[in-house]
């Protein structure tokens, strides 16, 4: 092999590590107290390697940066008024450099990140959560060093951060129990188009698809209809940045134990993520930066000298 070809396959090896970037490393962040705490772990987005991040701390509403570089989460030092309660905190994608970003003593609850990445919103329960005239949770807004907290409009919030609702915002997922008449005990994902504006299950909606769910357990529970807003015990939807699978929360026993599972919107490949050592909230990873327009000049150039005889 001469100098000019060598070249060539050193070049195209490159570009092909370029032509996939974005498109490896599929992770998933979850809370689990299979440690004796409610730590966020990290898995492969098809259940493998779980890795512990936070290492002995109750955290809540773990929630990828848009680059898929840094997770925010909510955490307390003791479980003694957990779930209530909590800091803000921020940590690179693997754990490291964790930060606190709150020292306020307002009971935080979820958290999401502005589409920039330079700010997060979250809600809250302030000291009277239950009040003359209560119009929804307190939510607010800051910086990602904790200044500038300032509130917001809750239902802005949740219409630009819609639960259940896939990355491309064309369906929404949602879980309900035996249907009426349903004999069978079986537990569906239903999945539906959804408009522009919309942000949860509405009475008539059209479904894209039913997808039984026949390997989840269900717990004794009342018969709900699709045309029910109650969707549990199943919760926490999250969605692959390929809008093609969905993961969420189930809740397995009546104690409250809880794992997480996906599966294709075709409904293939239904997986128990956490493998009977429990899990809930998880969170998609977003997918990682597309290559530069530098980089795509490279791979076009690589190409054509390929071309060449």
């Amino acid at each position: 092999m001469n100098y000019r070809s060598l070249l060539i396959v050193c070049l195209a090896t490159l570009g092909l590590a370029v032509a996939g970037w974005g498109q490896a490393d599929d992770k998933i962040a979850f809370i689990s107290h299979r440690n004796g705490y409610d730590d966020v772990w990290i898995m492969n987005a098809d259940g493998s390697d779980p890795v512990n991040l936070t290492q002995g701390r109750y955290c809540a509403s773990p929630a990828w940066s848009p680059d898929g570089t840094k997770i925010a989460y909510i955490s307390v030092d003791d479980d003694e008024t957990w779930p209530y309660g909590g800091e803000i905190w921020l940590m690179n994608a693997d754990g490291s450099n964790p930060q606190q970003v709150t020292d306020d003593a307002v009971e935080k609850l979820r958290l999401w990140w502005s589409e920039d990445g330079r700010s997060l919103y979250y809600t809250a329960v302030m000291a009277a959560p239950v009040r003359d005239g209560w119009d929804g949770p307190d939510t607010f807004v800051m910086a990602l060093d904790g200044s500038d907290s300032s509130p917001v409009d809750w239902r802005e919030v949740y219409r630009r951060f819609r639960p259940g609702v896939s990355p491309d915002g064309t369906k929404e997922s949602g879980i309900v129990l035996r249907e009426k008449g349903d004999e069978e005990n079986i537990a569906r994902l239903y999945i539906r188009d959804v408009r522009e504006g919309e942000s949860s299950f509405v009475h008539g909606a059209s479904f894209f698809r039913v997808i039984p769910l026949p390997d989840l357990p269900n717990p004794d529970q009342p018969f709900w209809h699709p045309d029910s807003s109650v969707m549990v015990p199943y919760e926490d939807f999250t969605w692959a940045s390929n809008s093609t699978r969905v993961a969420f929360t189930s809740f397995t026993t009546n104690d409250g134990f809880r794992e997480i599972w996906a599966v294709d919107i075709d409904g293939s490949h239904l997986v128990n993520m956490t493998n009977g050592l429990g899990g809930h909230s998880p969170a998609w990873r977003p997918v990682l930066p597309a290559a530069t327009s530098v980089e795509v000049q490279t791979w076009g150039r690589i190409k054509s000298l390929l071309a060449v005889p």
